[in-house]
């Protein structure tokens, strides 16, 4: 344990670094120059400083979903806090775990409604539903441990966003405050009868499937999966987040389209036996909860829940998922993989899916094919609500975990540009593209000068329709008629080269793909605007 005297501001940063943490994504103000000025003094803790509130946001969970370390940004207080709610909502709901410390009012004025500046009554209450945690600090003394126990519980449960304000008075103030080692994550460890319960069923199973979610990842299962999935002779699915768990070329992997019921589904709701893993089955993933999850259901989750939330479950399992499939793989007993048939059903099944696609939609299709084939294995997609990125999520493989981010849950518009900067931090060396449509772009289009900045070099497909393509999609077959949705943009090739940031137009897809080589190749911050009308799946 270290004993300092330092303020608030100082507290902060020395409990994040204490914590390993040495990447900030902020913007200062008023409220919160105590923050800035022990960042000033120090350099254990690198600072991003961002253009929007939004896209600190974003980019905290870009560098969380790419890495798998917490995220964190520092903003000041009233509608700063509430411009990030956006990320912060799109972290907790997809499992992302990232960290807001941000100053409030003088705590003498929290909740009187007196009207000084940045006052939003008890802005805490805001962030509730938004997070997984929240908490506030009401003594200097109290920063390190407030703070840590954050950390704890991110390290430790269902990560999220979580959220802690300090009233700026308690910043600016100086005390002695104790600085104690991190405490090692404590993740909870499974029911041995659940456990024993769960073999019985996969002992005896002829048509498993393992369904991975985003909660595989977090706990890094891939290896445990892929030997349970080997000893079972099982079917592997996964969630949209959880997609390159394994990769998409796996003999037993079989990618499926959430949005939609596809023949992969029918053959799901063939299985005898599902072991879902660290998943909330999301309307996103499961058709609308049109699928069925075979005759009986194993759910391992840590957020206990998610236990029976969406699908009634034969064997509920609360622990973290590589320990509770260590334990099952332990207690499973030697038998024969299911027969070699069914696993090649699953990737017929798949194939006849994208291929339906292929027929319907040849030119998409290809465009897809383009963005992957530029992509490195393990190269890291950054994707928008937007035409192309709907297709990427539906039909997009991938190769290796934590290369494939989309808003699933609380699907905010324009995240895919700063998270594209928050992966490109986590990963220096790996290539980067986000894809974003033109009406998310204009979201976060100014933090654009935040990668000019600190010279981070990626590759932005700006996918220009003039309009807000999806909604158009649903407004010409819901209604028959649009209203809303037409955009007029700017001259993005103008807005590049007012950053400094090389910009070329792809008219069709031969030069989608020339250009998209050669972008990702160059290993420099670039612009494609795609101006062909990809359509909505």
């Amino acid at each position: 344990m270290t004993t300092l005297e330092v303020t608030g501001g100082e507290a902060v940063i020395a409990t994040l670094a204490a914590h390993g943490i040495d990447l900030i994504f902020g913007i200062p103000g008023g409220h919160s120059l105590p923050i800035y000025d022990a960042l000033a003094q120090q350099n254990r803790v690198r600072h991003v400083l961002g253009r929007h509130e939004q896209g600190v946001g974003f980019m905290a969970d870009g560098y969380a979903r790419a890495s798998g370390r917490i995220g964190v940004a520092t903003v000041t207080s009233g509608p700063a806090v509430v411009n990030l709610g956006a990320a912060l909502g799109g972290a907790t709901t997809d499992t992302s775990p990232m960290l807001v410390v941000a100053s409030t009012v003088p705590s003498d004025l929290i909740g009187k409604q007196r009207g000084p500046i940045h006052d939003a009554g008890e802005t805490i209450e805001v962030m509730r539903p938004l997070c997984r945690h929240v908490a506030r600090c009401n003594s200097v003394a109290e920063i390190p441990t407030v703070i840590s126990d954050l950390i704890y519980k991110l390290r430790s449960g269902r990560p999220g966003g979580v959220y802690c304000e300090i009233p700026t008075d308690i910043l600016s103030a100086r005390d002695v405050v104790k600085l104690s080692a991190p405490r090692s994550p404590q993740r909870p460890s499974p029911d041995s009868q659940q456990v024993d319960a769960a073999v019985r069923l996969l002992a005896g199973a002829q048509r498993p499937i393992l369904w991975a979610g985003a909660g595989a990842t977090v706990s890094d299962a891939q290896d445990e999966i892929e030997t349970l999935a080997g000893q079972l002779g099982a079917i592997v699915v996964t969630s949209a987040l959880g997609r390159g768990i394994l990769p998409a070329d796996h003999p037993n992997v079989m990618s499926m389209d959430g949005g939609l019921f596809t023949e992969v589904n029918a053959l799901i709701a063939e299985a005898d036996v599902v072991l879902a893993v660290g998943t909330m089955f999301k309307h996103e993933d499961t058709a609308a909860w049109t699928t069925t999850l075979g005759s009986q259901l194993i759910h391992i989750d840590i957020d206990p829940e998610e236990i029976g939330r969406s699908y009634t479950t034969e064997v509920g399992i609360i622990g973290d998922a590589k320990t509770a499939l260590a334990a099952i793989l332990v207690q499973m007993p030697e038998r024969l993989p299911a027969s070699q048939d069914w696993v090649v059903r699953g990737k017929e099944a798949e194939a006849q899916r994208l291929d339906r696609r292929r027929r319907q939609r040849p030119d998409d299709m290809r465009a897809l094919d383009i963005l992957r084939n530029a992509l490195p294995r393990q190269g890291i997609l950054t994707c928008d609500r937007c035409s192309l990125g709907y297709w990427a999520w539906r039909c997009m493989p991938a190769y290796a975990p934590r290369t494939f981010q989309y808003p699933l849950g609380y699907g905010a518009l324009g995240g895919a540009l700063p998270q594209a900067i928050g992966a490109k931090l986590a990963h220096p060396d790996t290539p980067v593209v986000c894809v974003i449509g033109d009406g998310g772009f204009q979201y976060t289009a100014t933090e654009l000068i935040v990668a000019v900045q600190e010279q981070i070099p990626f590759t932005i497909v700006l996918c220009n329709n003039e309009s807000y393509g999806a909604i158009a999609a649903k407004q010409d077959r819901d209604y028959g008629r649009r209203f809303g949705d037409a955009l007029v943009n700017p001259d993005f090739q103008a807005f590049a080269a007012a950053y400094g940031v090389p910009a070329v137009k792809a008219d069709s897809l031969d030069q989608f793909e020339d250009h998209l080589n050669r972008a990702v190749q160059s290993e420099r911050l670039s612009l494609i605007e795609l101006t062909l009308d990809i359509s909505d799946p």
